[in-house]
């Protein structure tokens, strides 16, 4: 088996671990006109922003564009799941928070992500969770890397360019 070879079957696996990942959200998740995904970022939130948050806070912490994540945002309002709280101070700054419907509901979301994360992750043991997170962080590491490189060669195409 050549290095190429090899490289090509692991960027393959990791994209069949993401659409299998995707696929579990959605049997396990997918509730009254949501899908997976919707109920699993309806779980962060109740994790690790029950009090609330902002939408840039949550595009850092969870890697997804403000466009992306705006209209992830707007769907869950139109569900009463989510609702904004305009800053006094700054009315472009909204807080992101769950309403009392997502409240009222939360505790069986967040009942069925944690036994489909058991479930998922019961495969490793806890020294190959901690293997598997660090690759994870490096692989990330060069992925941010790469997007540097790439918006800097963007940007010095639009300097030279007329």
């Amino acid at each position: 088996m050549t290095e190429g070879f090899r490289r090509e079957e692991l960027l393959f696996m990791m994209k069949k671990i993401s659409l299998n990942l995707t696929a579990q959200l959605e049997l396990n998740l997918k509730n009254k006109g949501m899908t997976g995904s919707q109920v699993y970022f309806l779980v962060y939130i109740l994790r690790h922003h029950p009090d609330g948050t902002y939408l840039t806070e949550l595009c850092r912490e969870i890697g997804v564009s403000k466009a992306t994540l705006s209209a992830l945002i707007k769907k869950l309002r139109e569900k009463e799941y989510l609702y904004f709280l305009t800053d006094p101070d700054d009315v472009r700054k909204k807080k992101v928070l769950p309403t009392a419907k997502l409240l009222a509901e939360g505790d069986e979301f967040v009942r069925k992500a944690d036994q489909m994360e058991e479930e998922i992750c019961s495969a490793l043991d806890q020294k190959e969770k901690a293997q598997l997170w660090n690759l994870e962080q490096k692989l990330m590491r060069q992925f941010a890397g790469m997007e540097h490189i790439e918006n800097n060669e963007k940007n010095r195409q639009e300097v030279y360019l007329p």
